[in-house]
């Protein structure tokens, strides 16, 4: 009867350790992802927005085709990362997840 309660016990925690390393794992690339999104506004709005705006519209002389060319890439950035980020930054994250800390919480020797 005790080896049947301590089967049952050990397959729930089982169960329930799984689940936690789940909501780990999602709550970990939302806010990596979040960060890695802001790093990227960041430099992308300071760094790259002042000169491509001030070299197209010196190149084509224009100002409305100089910031039209840019908010078209800025569009095509957003949608590459909305699409593909979450995907491959939780990838990432639980193959370093699964190769540190399971191997912590796992006593099979």
């Amino acid at each position: 009867m005790f080896i049947f309660i301590k089967n049952f016990i050990h397959k729930k925690w089982c169960i329930f350790r799984n689940e936690v390393i789940q909501i780990l794992i999602s709550i970990m690339t939302e806010i990596f992802l979040n960060f890695l999104l802001l790093i990227l506004c960041i430099l992308i709005f300071f760094l790259v927005s002042l000169s491509l705006c001030f070299f197209l519209s010196f190149y084509v002389g224009n100002y409305v085709i100089g910031f039209g060319i840019l908010t078209f890439s800025y569009f095509l950035i957003f949608i590459v990362t909305f699409f593909f980020g979450k995907n491959i930054t939780r990838f990432l994250i639980k193959n370093l997840f699964n190769k540190f800390f399971i191997k912590l919480f796992d006593n099979k020797k």
